[in-house]
């Protein structure tokens, strides 16, 4: 096995990294296993997008006042939920470079709770965190204390997948394709079992299937067969 800091582990990467990039080439090579050669390339850190300065962020926080003034000037039944405001968002804008979790905060900072129009709705200047205090009902109480840190790790690794894809449009039909597949299967693999995992644990929670389709961008008779069929594999 390719242990990290070994000098196999090491040429692996740098062969890597001198443009052989083929996990059945890789393998071939070193003489050992393609599920060697993807452990030993799955560990480099996967590279950050270059975050959004003040400019931007100060761009997009205008943008996101004016969608939450025209959602106040709807009546109360009419007005969207913060995801179907963030999707708004996106369509208005060319490359979005915070997540969603950032517009989140953002717009619930603003948006007066429910029954709650008499409380004072003026933010703080610029883009803020909420400071809203946390609910008693967290996601994460209804589920193994060690789940929030096993899906971090899920998506970590799927990103680990995703910043090695590099396909080369000079090669063979065959190669390029193994190429791609290798990363993508094993990224979309795991970003799979991340969102059965947290499916199942906004089931515990009490959320519909309904609500969690619009967020997976999945039918919703999908979304739960697919959870279904994961929950019964994952207890057989």
């Amino acid at each position: 096995m390719a242990e990290p800091g070994s000098e196999l582990f090491e040429a692996i990467r740098r062969d890597y990294r001198d443009g052989d990039k083929l996990p059945s080439s890789l393998a071939a090579r070193h003489h050992v296993s393609r599920e060697e050669v993807r452990d030993a390339l799955s560990t480099v850190l996967p590279l950050r997008p270059q975050p959004a300065g003040e400019d931007e962020l100060r761009t997009y926080a205008q943008r996101l006042d004016a969608l939450l003034e025209e959602d106040a000037a709807r009546p109360p039944a009419e007005r969207r939920p913060v995801f179907e405001l963030y999707q708004d968002f996106a369509r208005r804008t060319d490359r979005v470079r915070v997540s969603y979790r950032w517009v989140w905060e953002y717009l619930t900072a603003r948006r007066p709770e429910p029954a709650a129009d008499n409380r004072p709705s003026a933010p703080p200047a610029g883009p803020q965190p909420s400071t809203r205090p946390a609910s008693s009902g967290t996601w994460a109480s209804g589920v193994p204390v060690d789940m929030p840190s096993f899906i971090t790790y899920l998506i970590t690794h799927a990103a680990q997948h995703l910043t090695e894809l590099e396909i080369e449009g000079s090669l063979p039909a065959a190669e390029g394709v193994e190429l791609g597949m290798a990363s993508l299967g094993e990224a979309a693999a795991l970003i799979n079992q991340a969102l059965n995992e947290l499916a199942l644990a906004g089931r515990r929670n009490g959320l519909p299937w309904a609500r969690m389709s619009l967020w997976a961008d999945m039918p919703e008779e999908e979304l739960a067969q697919q959870v279904r069929d994961y929950q019964h594999f994952m207890t057989l």
